[in-house]
Parts: structure tokens; C-alpha cells; sequence
């Protein structure tokens, strides 16, 4: 979603399992500051068939360690964090950070 806030639209309530925000525009309040969030319900059973064999089936790269089986609801937020850091290196800078924190803060008063 990169037009709706999250505050107003609640794609969870309609059935979302993840979500992808666009911090930039409306968590932010500003543009000095480029970002993204990826939010996962929590929701899905990643183990329930075959499809997702990197969350469900153990992972080398990690000494066999099953994401599903081991984090359960969080399996994905940790697959994400552990795996895309590690391969992408998607990490926001600092002072990024904090504008956009500081935007997220005054987000209820601009809603």
C-alpha cells in the first residue's frame, strides 16, 4: 500500500496477511526521508503445504534451524530480518531513522 496511511486503512481487518508501506509519504509526513515497512499478520500458516520451503523446511544457512517451527507467528518478521540483512543488506540509515520516527509520532494529530 503507498497511498493509504496504515492509521486509516487496515488491511489486516480485510484479510491481508502481509503489507507493504511506503514510510516515505504518510508514516513520515515529509519527503526528507525515503523508506519502506514490510508487516506480517502473524496469521499464516507458512507450514501448512510445500510453497514456502525457505520459512517451513529447515535452512542450511542456518545450521538446519526451521523458521515456521522455531518463531512460529513470527516466522516471517524473522525470516525477513535475518535473511534480507544478511543477503540485501537493506538497513536505514540513522539520522533516516530518526525523521521518520519523528513523523510516526505526530501521525494520529495529522490523521
Amino acid at each position: 500500500n503507498t497511498m493509504a496511511t496504515p492509521f486509516l486503512c487496515r488491511p489486516f481487518e480485510h484479510g491481508a496477511d502481509i503489507v507493504v508501506h511506503s514510510t516515505t509519504k504518510f508514516l513520515s509526513g515529509h519527503g526528507n526521508a525515503m523508506g519502506g515497512a514490510v508487516v506480517d499478520s502473524g496469521k499464516f500458516d507458512w507450514a501448512k503445504n510445500d510453497k514456502f520451503p525457505a520459512l517451513a523446511q529447515p535452512e542450511p544457512a542456518y545450521h538446519g534451524l526451521a523458521f515456521q517451527e522455531t518463531f512460529g507467528d513470527l516466522a516471517f518478521t524473522i525470516y525477513g530480518h535475518a535473511v534480507g540483512l544478511r543477503d540485501l543488506g537493506p538497513t536505514m540509515a540513522p539520522f533516516n531513522a530518526f525523521l521518520t520516527i519523528c513523523g510516526v509520532e505526530t501521525l494520529a494529530v495529522r490523521m
